[in-house]
């Protein structure tokens, strides 16, 4: 509560003039702290504090009934393979549908620039467009190589996301086909 303190004198007595009145003021502040209080209680009961949000992921449905020799097996000849090398190289390959002794097999080396590995998985979907009717159908498999860089593997997910390859898989160069490769471009797989 505020007050005003007053002397209870009046003016002084004599023919001195009269000097003002100097007053004191007291401002009581429980009111505000009061009210501060209450604002702080107001506050804490009425927000709600955010929830932790996680990223949902998506896992295919576990069913140990289910033969696996019912699943059908990818087509070699819908694949592409990336294998991540040194030096910010990538190699690609398409695996034939069956593999003999008079198989050849066509390696490109590109790099990571639009005009090399983009394009080339672009001429890859166009290919498994006209074979299989639409590009969505191929699955990309990027198997990085140990002395590739995380960066290589990045620069290779952007490339899936720019071209929208809906199918790819990271996964490890244990295929003969990969050691052959490795053996080409002087490359250890492990």
């Amino acid at each position: 509560m505020a007050e005003m303190n007053v002397p209870e004198s009046g003016a002084k007595k004599g023919k001195k003039k009269s000097r003002s009145k100097k007053m004191s003021t007291r401002v009581d502040l429980t009111a505000m702290v009061d009210l501060g209080f209450l604002l702080i209680t107001f506050f804490m009961l009425a927000t709600t504090f955010n929830k932790p949000k996680t990223m949902e992921v998506i896992k295919p449905a576990k069913d140990d009934n289910e033969d696996k020799k019912d699943q059908p097996a990818i087509k070699m000849s819908k694949t592409f393979t990336l294998l991540l090398g040194d030096n910010d190289k990538v190699y690609a390959y398409t695996s034939p549908d069956e593999v003999d002794a008079d198989t050849e097999l066509a390696v490109d080396s590109v790099d990571y620039s639009p005009s090399g590995l983009r394009k080339v998985i672009q001429n890859r979907q166009k290919e498994v467009a006209r074979d299989w009717g639409h590009q969505d159908t191929i699955f990309i498999m990027i198997k990085p190589l140990p002395k590739s860089k995380v960066k290589n593997t990045v620069d290779v997910l952007d490339e899936m996301s720019i071209n929208g390859v809906k199918r790819y898989a990271i996964l490890a160069a244990d295929d003969p086909i990969d050691s052959l490769i490795c053996l080409e471009i002087n490359q250890s797989r492990k």
